[in-house]
């Protein structure tokens, strides 16, 4: 009996599989996310942000540059910084982690002052063992701290809510989800100037009964779920960017020295 309920739990489980790999899914966007934002401040020099990922960080899922996770993030640094913010982002859809390390870093300029990170959901989607997504982050982290600047690592989210995943399936992908998560946090805590921001205990749970912030494969976030995230990541863009230029002999606010 028990045997004959796994097998059909089995069934069931390939069966989702199948129908979640034939849906179509947001892939691209018509713009890059290449802008300045915040106040004016005259010749005040513009706090350099570079965003990396996968498809989160590329923006898919907004039809506006303004609606795109790195923007966002940029936004509220230059809000709480007061002063001018470039973003760059280099983020491509279906990137796991080593796609990161391997392809995007490289993207780098110099004078970086922070680089946000949001991967880890291909991670999950395609199983990449747990070791080794922990030794892939770990070298990513480090690999991304060797050019001076400090690093935010989004976490994994939640995919309790995303109904692109029919049940069980989908509470079979939160739960690896959430050890892969953990995977990330245990990489990123060595990592000296790498600091990690649970993007699923900040701000999945404010994706509760709120189907506006899924974009319309209900798999991506749509601009508001960006802005749940944006939430999440700005305060610690700040708080490592000042750590850094304190460090430094620079202010975050004026650029100067």
């Amino acid at each position: 009996m028990a045997g004959a309920a796994i097998a059909a739990v089995a069934l069931l489980l390939l069966g989702q599989v199948i129908l979640a790999r034939g849906r179509t899914y947001l892939v691209n966007v018509d713009f890059t996310v290449d802008r300045t934002v915040g106040p004016d401040l005259g010749s005040t020099d513009p706090f350099e942000l570079r965003v990396l990922g996968d498809s989160t960080a590329a923006g898919v899922g907004t039809d506006a540059i303004a609606d795109a996770l790195p923007v966002m993030i940029a936004e509220r640094v230059a809000q709480r910084i007061g002063r001018p913010v470039h973003v760059v982002g280099h983020g491509v859809s279906g990137a796991r982690t080593a796609d990161v390390r391997r392809e995007q870093l490289a993207r780098l300029d110099d004078d970086v002052d922070a680089i946000v990170i949001a991967v880890g959901s291909n991670d999950v989607l395609h199983l990449t063992p747990t070791p080794r997504l922990q030794d892939q982050t770990r070298d990513l982290l480090r690999a991304a701290r060797a050019t001076g600047a400090p690093v935010v690592l989004g976490g994994i989210p939640r995919f309790a809510g995303v109904t692109a995943l029919g049940r069980p399936l989908r509470d079979v992908t939160d739960r690896f989800a959430g050890i892969q998560r953990e995977a990330q946090r245990r990489a990123a805590a060595p990592v000296d100037g790498a600091v990690f921001v649970d993007i699923a205990a900040l701000a999945s749970p404010r994706f509760a009964g709120r189907p506006e912030a899924f974009s319309s494969d209900d798999f991506h976030p749509s601009a508001v779920g960006y802005g749940f995230w944006a939430d999440a990541l700005a305060p610690a863009v700040v708080t490592v960017a000042g750590e850094r230029q304190r460090a430094g002999g620079t202010s975050p606010v004026t650029g100067s020295r």
